[in-house]
């Protein structure tokens, strides 16, 4: 189980306070919640790039910050929110790079590390584009690379930053169709969306956030509720169920 317990941070005016989330092998949690809300900064404290001022996360029982980093790779993988690209790696190259934290500074990838790089490759339907440069993909393409990335030290959890910010429709059910088959394998996965229904059609439960805090944390049938969805985006919503759950805003 990846979990963080009671998490408060701080930079500048905003507070992230007394935050407590979990997530278990092979389930999607959601983390829904207007602009400012904490969730990147969130995910950021679970992965260990940032630093609680209190409270602690725990992958298996181990604090994430006292885990050397390629131990901790083993255990979480990270996809960023944005990523900006420095060179035109080949694409198998930059899902080779997801193998940093055991290669070290120095070395260089082992037959069995282009091994597992190619079978990532095929697992997302990018073996074709193996020696093309990655920043000629399309956006849905450099979503699925970038995971792959993430995945190439066998993490048993993923935290995934706006999996699909900026993809069309078609790409991003691609990519969220891909993540839910993750979980399928055994993946335990905490991703940051922004679209309630893409959360109610992939998600198993859902923390909605307001104000570095946790409102409410549930199924979608128990979150995706025009009362919790209104207290966070203070704005009208409506929701239907016929024969699936959508949420609507309302514009008027």
């Amino acid at each position: 189980m990846l979990k963080a317990e009671n998490l408060s941070f701080s930079y500048g005016s905003f507070s992230l306070e007394d935050v407590s989330i979990e997530v278990k092998e092979g389930e999607i949690l959601s983390l829904l919640g207007p602009n400012g809300a904490g969730k990147s900064t969130l995910l950021k404290l679970m992965f260990g790039i940032l630093r609680p001022h209190k409270g602690e996360v725990l992958v298996d029982g181990h604090n994430v910050l006292e885990l050397p980093v390629n131990e901790r790779a083993k255990k979480i993988g990270f996809v960023p929110q944005k990523h900006h690209p420095a060179f035109a790696f080949r694409a198998i190259d930059f899902v080779l790079l997801g193998a940093a934290p055991e290669i070290g500074l120095f070395g260089a990838p082992t037959r069995k590390h282009r091994k597992r790089a190619y079978k990532l490759l095929r697992m997302f339907g990018l073996e074709k584009y193996a020696g093309r440069p990655y920043t000629s993909l399309s956006g849905g393409q450099m979503q699925l690379l970038l995971i792959a990335r993430a995945l190439m030290m066998d993490p048993r959890y993923l935290l995934l930053d706006e999996p699909i910010n900026h993809l069309d429709l078609r790409n991003a059910i691609l990519v969220m169709k891909k993540i839910q088959q993750l979980a399928k394998n055994g993946v335990g996965v905490v991703m940051v969306l922004h679209d309630p229904n893409m959360a109610a059609l992939f998600s198993d439960r859902v923390s909605i956030m307001k104000d570095g805090r946790i409102l409410q944390t549930g199924t979608p049938e128990e979150i995706l509720r025009c009362e919790v969805l209104e207290c966070a985006y203070e704005t009208k919503f409506l929701v239907v169920d016929d024969p699936v759950r959508v949420v609507v805003p309302q514009v008027v």
